[in-house]
């Protein structure tokens, strides 16, 4: 074999092998989770970055699927100090909701940015959430745009009514843990997850009584004690 067969078939062999599946790529860049809330007749819907971008990438694209109840207000949850909140521990706190004066506290959908190149698809994405270390539920999400910030090959998914979760209810007083992660699913390897690092993002509320209800069964508790004090002196 003289030496111009030797390079043809040498230079044929990295054509190949660059035009490999091996070289397709895909994956999650940013999460993000979408609640909603009524305190004392003060209503809101928030957009909770998990993942920190610094930029505008998470606004969903109001024209996309998935986009149903209104503009969100985006949520930075670092806090200025470039992590997470809800990436430490048990994470922050939602706030403290009285179901006896009609606060709600729901779990409405949530986001999440891939990437793909030219050999690799992603064709879905999902967020699974649990209330105290339960079950895990399934919220599928939405193609919301393409070329997110002109980037070819990122892509949002996006619902705001995907979960459509009343977390407070069936709930008694107490706090609780919200936890949440997320997948993808494209042609490399089935699914991408982020759980930070198996871990789950995590956020917690707390659930209070009415406080006149608190009244109510104090002043019961002492009348009835009182009763008993004066059968026991006649």
């Amino acid at each position: 074999m003289n030496r111009l067969t030797k390079f043809t078939l040498a230079a044929a062999a990295v054509l190949t092998v660059s035009a490999s599946p091996v070289l397709a790529s895909s994956g999650i860049f940013g999460v993000g989770v979408v609640l909603g809330s009524n305190v004392s007749g003060t209503s809101a819907l928030d957009l909770f970055e998990l993942t920190l971008l610094g930029d505008g990438r998470f606004a969903p694209n109001s024209s996309g699927g998935g986009y149903s109840l209104g503009n969100p207000t985006l949520i930075d949850t670092d806090n200025g100090v470039g992590t997470s909140t809800w990436a430490s521990g048990s994470g922050p706190s939602l706030g403290t909701f009285n179901v006896n004066t009609g606060d709600t506290l729901t779990l409405d959908g949530a986001e999440e940015l891939t990437y793909k190149n030219s050999g690799s698809n992603v064709s879905g994405a999902d967020m699974f959430y649990s209330i105290n270390g339960g079950s895990f539920g399934d919220a599928t999400l939405a193609f919301n745009q393409d070329a997110v910030n002109g980037s070819t090959g990122d892509q949002r998914w996006y619902s705001d009514t995907a979960a459509d979760v009343n977390l407070l209810s069936g709930l008694g007083y107490g706090t609780y843990t919200l936890s949440v992660y997320f997948q993808d699913t494209n042609t490399d390897d089935g699914h991408d997850y982020i759980s930070n690092a198996s871990n789950n993002y995590k956020a917690t509320f707390t659930v209070v009584p009415e406080p006149s209800t608190d009244a109510m069964l104090l002043t019961s508790f002492l009348g009835g004690s009182f009763y008993l004090i004066r059968r026991r002196r006649s």
